[in-house]
């Protein structure tokens, strides 16, 4: 099998807008959340999120018409063009993948409201076609209209675990030499009054203000409170390892194996057993040929929730059975929230973050361990760490596990 590395990343996130940004705040232990201003919730318990805070701009008016309906294809955008632009890629063709994916539909509610008080026949012909929401594709017709077609181009729709999943899943295909290229990633924003107002109904959100002096998200904390919504996009450019070196290019790092399991357990609730996360787990260090001893740094989903971080931790302690209590294991999550369908992808750049700069992002919202989650955590400041092996975990909705397994690109 061939080979796999990363040439080429981009990322638009709550703490920093392209990849030096996004970096710098990863060091620093930057807290991204505060007020929503996207909207006005004050008639929400949540009132926090991790915004993005540069809004992305376009000369092209179709591009800028796109990110003016629904922030997130914009998101998208600036992502791909980082990431192709790092990688030196100009324009797709047939031997390039695109997998890409997103979670929800943005809908305009006022508009859709309009046309409730319309005549039937009306409702009906402008409900079928979509005038009121933008598809969720259109962030994937943009970048092809960019940079043309590539040989397949892939919306996927999914939870929390589709922006590792996406990453994965082009990973094998390049591997198994079906394309020579693909740009892989997630992008999203649930800061709506839809999405906002959803994940209040299934209590899983903080909801008040934070304590003075400690951050809103608190991921395996004993004084969690839940999850923080956040949004952005993260993509990266991955090809087979022989040819970027023969065109001259950085590898950023090497995507050494990935695996995906399914809990079938409930709607919104992890397995308490763990179950799913450890066969995801152990599938990736199968796919990449590699013992639990050789992961140097566990980069955790840690979402801040009761039910997710006891569930993870005690799998990662399954898992890692030998070297748990001197793997040091991260959350970037207090930082910039859950971005939900990004999340795993934006994780995994700053995992690219640590292999090339020997530094591993803070947990800042670590005190004092919860119960159940017990593990090595940096918190509060970033700790050096000349780590040559990562794995990153995204677990989502519907019982969605995945893994992936990261090394140095020099090796």
């Amino acid at each position: 099998m061939r080979r796999v590395v990363i040439t080429g990343f981009g990322v638009v996130s709550p703490i920093g807008t392209g990849t030096e940004a996004f970096f710098d705040a990863l060091g620093q232990g930057r807290d991204g959340i505060a007020p929503i201003r996207r909207f006005d919730a004050s008639g929400l318990e949540v009132r926090y999120a991790g915004e993005v805070k540069e809004t992305p701009s376009f000369t092209c008016e179709h591009e800028q018409a796109l990110v003016e309906r629904d922030p997130k294809v914009g998101f998208a955008l600036s992502a791909a063009a980082e990431a192709l632009g790092m990688a030196g890629i100009t324009a797709f063709s047939p031997d390039d993948c695109i997998h890409i994916g997103t979670s929800l539909e943005t809908f305009f509610f006022k508009e859709f409201s309009a046309e409730t008080q319309a005549d039937q026949e009306t409702f009906f012909r402008r409900l079928v076609t979509h005038p009121w929401r933008l598809p969720l594709d259109a962030a994937l017709k943009a970048i092809q209209l960019r940079y043309g077609r590539a040989g397949q181009a892939v919306t996927n729709c999914s939870a929390c675990a589709l922006g590792l999943q996406t990453i994965g899943q082009a990973f094998h295909a390049v591997r198994a030499g079906r394309y020579s290229l693909a740009l892989a990633g997630g992008f999203d924003s649930m800061i709506n009054p839809l999405g906002v107002g959803g994940f209040q109904l299934l209590n899983a959100p903080a909801v008040g203000d934070p304590v003075p002096g400690k951050a809103f998200c608190r991921p395996f904390d004993a004084n969690r409170s839940g999850l923080v919504l956040g949004e952005g996009a993260g993509f990266v450019v991955l090809e087979e390892r022989e040819r970027a070196l023969a065109l001259g290019k950085t590898l950023y790092a090497e995507v050494r194996g990935y695996g995906s399991t399914l809990d079938a357990y409930a709607l919104s609730a992890p397995d308490p057993d763990g179950e799913g996360a450890v066969r995801g787990m152990q599938a990736a260090l199968i796919d990449a040929n590699l013992p639990p001893q050789a992961v140097d740094h566990i980069n955790a989903h840690g979402t801040g929730t009761r039910l997710n971080d006891p569930t993870e931790a005690a799998a990662i302690r399954r898992v890692f059975a030998d070297t748990w209590r001197k793997v040091p294991v991260t959350a970037i999550k207090s930082m910039m929230g859950h971005s939900i369908a990004a999340a795993g992808s934006i994780e995994a750049i700053a995992c690219i973050y640590t292999l090339r700069h020997g530094i591993i992002p803070p947990n800042i919202g670590f005190d004092t361990v919860g119960v159940g989650c017990e593990l090595m955590h940096v918190s509060h400041e970033a700790m050096p760490c000349e780590a040559g092996c990562i794995l990153t975990n995204s677990f989502g909705f519907g019982g969605q596990n995945a893994a992936l397994i990261l090394t140095r690109g020099e090796t």
